[in-house]
């Protein structure tokens, strides 16, 4: 697909949900291509090969998962869906053979597993799993239950890593290409009341950073054959913060050298500086400029950075230091033509 183009999720349940394509517009900006309409679009991934996008909805308590195949012009041809078993479909992740799907059910705390065809399309839903046996964390307002948050593979692609937020524990599956998943995880334990919500991996393979929604965190992970070890946890916090408020979205820089967290409430972008892998230094907690920045990221030209404030439908953009990695708000620049914002990739 061209480079300058990337999809954002607007997540209403009326005309107006759908996968928005945009294109940056050269001067720092983007603007909206085109709209394919999905009610509930929640968040998007690529196959492996580039030529098919998914993308998790949610209509009442019915979620799951839609297959498009993608035109290098970003256009996007339906091929068909399918239910998850579970409401609040949040997150999903294509395996890196391109055999298998994996969608994550916020709301029921389970997965769900899709075979996909040779043309991208989703063949048949396979498994659900669900982690309703393991012990709940002792946050009783939000840790009730088992909360299945994010999916993604670990990059040597052994092992399909979700991550559960109501259990404190993040679950490595073993995945044989054109078998699935193995039902038996690895499991590691999260430290308590931290509600892990998203794991993102260095280009190396061997750190892991977490961040937790509850504990309003950063914690960096070594990372081996489906094992992890602490090695520190930062808060995305200022000194002394008050607010009600839990983290969303992380993200590292192209080169790996910052790192960004986003705090919704006190809502904000924490910036990191990696002293090297495992080791952060937060420099600067930045104005998100709207309300609920659910996911942060770069556009596909690196210079610029988004927050997609999901409750005030405003992504709000600011220009990348690549040297300093500092944040400057691009005022005059937000996007405002799209319904709940969520998120961004490319």
């Amino acid at each position: 697909m061209d480079e300058g183009l990337f999809f954002s999720c607007g997540c209403s349940d009326d005309e107006r949900g759908g996968l928005y394509l945009c294109r940056e517009d050269g001067n720092g900006g983007f603007r909206t291509v085109s709209v394919t309409p999905l009610k509930g679009a929640n968040y998007v991934c690529y196959s492996p090969d580039g030529k098919s996008l998914y993308a998790t909805w949610n209509e009442g308590r019915t979620g799951g998962v839609a297959a498009y195949r993608l035109g290098t012009d970003g256009s996007l041809a339906f091929l068909n869906k399918a239910a998850s078993d579970g409401a609040a479909a949040c997150h999903l992740t294509a395996s890196p053979d391109g055999g298998f799907l994996y969608a994550v059910n916020y709301a029921a705390g389970n997965f769900a597993e899709f075979k996909l065809a040779a043309d991208g399309s989703i063949e048949a839903r396979t498994r659900v799993v669900s982690h309703s046996a393991y012990p709940v964390g002792p946050r009783a307002d939000r840790q009730e239950k088992a909360h299945t948050h994010c999916t993604r593979f670990t990059p040597d692609g052994k092992y399909l890593c979700i991550v559960d937020l109501g259990v404190d524990r993040i679950f490595f599956y073993p995945y044989a290409a054109g078998q699935g998943i193995a039902e038996t995880p690895r499991v590691h334990v999260c430290d308590p009341a931290d509600g892990p919500r998203h794991i993102i991996f260095d280009a190396a393979g061997t750190t892991a950073y977490v961040i937790n929604e509850l504990g309003n965190s950063v914690t960096a992970f070594r990372y081996a054959d489906g094992a992890l070890e602490k090695i520190a946890t930062c808060t995305t916090l200022p000194e002394h913060c008050t607010a009600k408020t839990k983290a969303a979205a992380i993200r590292l820089s192209r080169d790996e050298r910052f790192l960004y967290a986003s705090n919704r409430g006190y809502d904000s972008i924490a910036c990191f500086r990696v002293v090297k892998p495992g080791e952060l230094e937060l420099f600067d907690i930045v104005d998100a400029h709207g309300e609920s920045p659910r996911d942060i990221n770069f556009l596909p030209s690196g210079t610029v950075f988004t927050a997609s404030n999901e409750f005030s439908d405003r992504i709000c953009l600011f220009r990348f230091d690549a040297a300093s990695g500092a944040l400057a708000y691009m005022d005059g620049q937000d996007v405002l033509d799209e319904p709940r914002p969520l998120c961004i990739e490319y």
